[in-house]
Order: C-alpha cells, then sequence, then structure tokens
C-alpha cells in the first residue's frame, strides 16, 4: 500500500524506462523506491549493523506462521497504551510461538487512497509503554513477528510531523532534495527516539514488526496463518513486502 512521501527520509516511487524490444519482446526499467515503502517488515538490523538483513532471515521466520489477532480498535490520532495491548492479549488466543497481527481498523477501505498524507499523518501509532508491554507478551510466548495496519509505529508528533510533515507538499520536497537534506543534517539521534521510541524498542528487543498493513478486517477468523513476502536483496536492512493470510 502507498503510504506518501510525509516524512524527510521518504524516497517517492519512481519507474524509469531504460531500453526496449519490441521485436525481441523486452523492456528494461530503473525502478527507485524506499526501502520502507508501502507495507514493510522491520527488523534489528536497521539499527545493528551486525544483525541478519532480509535477505539471511530463515525461511521459516516469515513463511506460514501460526498467528493470532490482537483487537485494539481505534481511530484518528489515538495513541496505543499499555492497558490497550494487555486488554488485546487477554481476549485473544494467544500461544506460543505465535504471530500477532494489531487490527485497529485504520488499513481497511482504501484509507491511505481516502486521506491522502493525512493516513500517515493523522494515524493511530504505539506508545513507548505499549511497545514495552507488548514485547514483554511476546518475549513470554516465544514470539518474534508483529504487524499491525497502522502506517508508523512512532507519531513523530514531538519534531518532525510539525516541522516537516504538517507543511504542503510543495513546502517538503521529498529526499533526496536539498531542503530535505538539511532537515536531516539537523534531526539528532535524540529528535528520532522522541519521535519513533516504539520502533526503537522493538528493534532493541530483536523483534520483527510490520508497518502499514491492509484490509485485516477481511481476515474473520481470530487464527490463521500468515506468511511475509519482503523484497529480497542482497543488504537490505528492512524491506517492502507483501502479507498473505490463510483462514477458514
Amino acid at each position: 500500500m502507498p503510504v506518501g512521501n510525509v516524512w524527510a527520509w521518504d524516497v517517492p516511487f519512481q519507474s524509469e524506462p531504460i531500453t526496449r524490444d519490441d521485436v525481441q519482446g523486452y523492456e528494461l526499467t530503473m525502478i527507485t523506491m524506499f526501502s520502507e515503502t508501502g507495507t514493510r517488515l522491520m527488523i534489528r538490523a536497521m539499527q545493528d549493523p551486525t544483525a541478519p538483513r532480509v535477505d539471511e532471515l530463515p525461511l521459516e521466520t516469515l513463511m506460514m506462521r501460526d498467528t493470532v489477532i490482537f483487537e485494539i480498535p481505534c481511530g484518528k490520532d489515538y495513541v496505543i497504551t499499555a492497558e490497550d495491548v494487555n486488554r488485546a492479549a487477554e481476549k485473544a488466543d494467544f500461544r506460543e510461538g505465535d504471530a500477532i497481527l494489531i487490527r485497529t481498523g485504520w488499513g481497511d477501505d482504501e484509507n491511505w487512497v481516502k486521506l491522502g498524507d493525512d493516513y500517515a499523518r493523522t494515524g493511530p501509532y504505539m506508545s513507548n509503554e505499549g511497545a514495552i508491554r507488548l514485547v514483554e507478551l511476546m518475549k513470554a510466548k516465544k514470539s518474534d513477528l508483529v504487524g499491525a495496519d497502522f502506517p508508523y509505529w512512532g507519531g513523530g508528533r514531538k519534531h518532525q510531523l510539525p516541522e516537516w510533515g504538517s507543511k504542503p507538499s510543495w513546502e517538503r520536497q521529498p529526499f533526496p532534495s536539498l531542503q530535505a537534506k538539511r532537515y536531516l543534517a539537523q534531526y539528532t539521534k535524540e529528535k528520532a527516539y522522541a519521535d519513533f521510541g516504539s520502533p526503537n524498542i522493538m528493534n532493541t528487543a530483536d523483534v520483527m514488526y510490520i508497518g502499514a498493513m491492509c484490509n485485516l478486517g477481511s481476515i474473520s477468523s481470530n487464527r490463521s496463518k500468515l506468511s511475509i513476502l519482503p523484497l529480497k536483496l542482497q543488504g537490505m536492512r528492512g524491506a517492502t513486502c507483501r502479507c498473505v493470510a490463510y483462514f477458514d
């Protein structure tokens, strides 16, 4: 699903034809895209250069995973708390080794089309306390994979949204524009952690997590099988991906 170009590091999807041969029937195209384009898999390697990259993840960690749904229905600008996570876990049939899908409803009904950039700017997100509690529950059940239908795990509300993302599109030219590079030059690690604390918590805990999943509302069973199909290029620390749920 497209998420837009809201943050200063976002690189727009671009497709540029290189050559074409109608006789032989081939066409060569160069595609440029951000590794976190749309629905995406995020892993510890995003912050730890010694951790396994996407192409080094064992197949069984991503394919046909037993999965349970955590129901946390919420809407615009909602901050998911530790109590929300606790309530969802208590109601779920959470078993050892399960992957988790957090279903808020934000990723249903093509919200990303209807809302445009506000899909990303005003979506619900996970608080630091919520992420800490989620990691605790996952570690207790030997779980290492969680996906969610909100666009970003952190909200960027303290610095980057008011300073960059809230501006009209013509005032925030996407990376690698000079404007974006200048903004990121003063966007310190401390600011990033204040804006996006929960991803740091997930990375530090070595938990794989997915953002901007869509159509979770179509899963009619509380339990399913989940397969994650990331763009598998050598050395990638995170990747856009396709997610498929199998259920009765």
